[in-house]
């Protein structure tokens, strides 16, 4: 990857884009410790993700700079993390804050998966249809 910084001990890992984040989170996915949660930053905004166990992917935090909202960068995100994860992990989005992005979740779809509302937040899966 190039020009990434990652300072390890504090869980604080700097990159280029959103996908490089993704790329190098789930290549260190079984790597990384469990009950630990891990922020990335780019120059796009900042990911932050839970890692409380090795089936679970918990998006915790998607923070976009305001410059770059409306660009499609949250809709990228999600299908590049459900093309490259999906078969692997369940895909959970936690601390919808935003009426935008918390309606943006419940429209979202891609390659027969969408988001569902549960207790713990959102939750990836494939569309069905008793589920619509």
């Amino acid at each position: 990857m190039e020009q990434c910084y990652i300072d390890v001990l504090n869980n604080n890992f700097q990159f280029n884009n959103f996908l490089q984040i993704v790329d190098y989170y789930l290549m260190n996915f079984n790597l990384l410790e469990n009950n630990s949660k891990y922020n990335f930053e780019c120059k796009y905004g900042c990911l932050e993700f839970h890692k409380k166990n090795n089936s679970n992917i918990i998006v915790h935090e998607i923070y976009i700079n305001e410059m770059y909202r409306n660009k499609g960068l949250c809709k990228e995100f999600l299908k590049y993390l459900i093309d490259n994860s999906i078969t692997k992990h369940q895909i959970i989005i936690q601390s919808v804050l935003s009426k935008i992005l918390y309606y943006f979740l419940l429209r979202f779809e891609h390659n027969g998966y969408k988001f569902y509302l549960k207790k713990q937040g959102f939750y990836c899966g494939k569309i069905s249809l008793k589920n619509n």
